[in-house]
């Protein structure tokens, strides 16, 4: 079964996004519940984008037995039986991917805050610093300690 590209390029980007949560959130984090609300937020999104992959082929089903119906009334509640799993799939898809994107975005700023503040308060106390005169073609390492 081929994919239509629109849910491709979805399983793409969600794919990244997993692949993204995964590397940037860091254990210790994670178990602090500071990232609570960003990793419910995904949890749930890939949820209900998984769900609407499901009631889609349920969609689909109900189309063949519309497709297949004889009687006036079969046919009748075969369509409204389609046009609502329909409506239900796309509906749940689109929330499914807006609370992806909504972790991701808020993921991504909390980690620009952390990058801001990591850098101002923890320097470190100890390092080498590398460097190279073109001029002289000389070559250092510096050793700094913070005391």
């Amino acid at each position: 079964m081929k994919l239509p590209r629109i849910r491709r390029v979805a399983v793409f980007v969600i794919a990244c996004c997993m692949l993204y949560f995964s590397i940037r959130i860091p254990s210790s984090q994670a178990a602090d519940g500071t990232r609570l609300l960003t990793i419910a937020l995904f949890a749930s999104g890939m949820g209900l984008k998984f769900g609407s992959v499901i009631v889609d082929k349920s969609a689909d089903d109900s189309f063949d037995l519309y497709l297949n119906a004889a009687v006036q009334g079969d046919i009748v509640k075969q369509r409204a039986d389609y046009t609502n799993k329909r409506d239900s799939s796309a509906l749940m898809s689109g929330i499914g991917m807006g609370f992806v994107g909504l972790a991701a975005m808020i993921s991504f700023f909390d980690n620009l805050n952390l990058i801001s503040n990591s850098s101002a308060t923890s320097l470190p106390r100890m390092g080498l610093t590398p460097s190279y005169n073109v001029e002289t073609q000389e070559a250092k390492v510096l050793f700094q300690h913070r005391f």
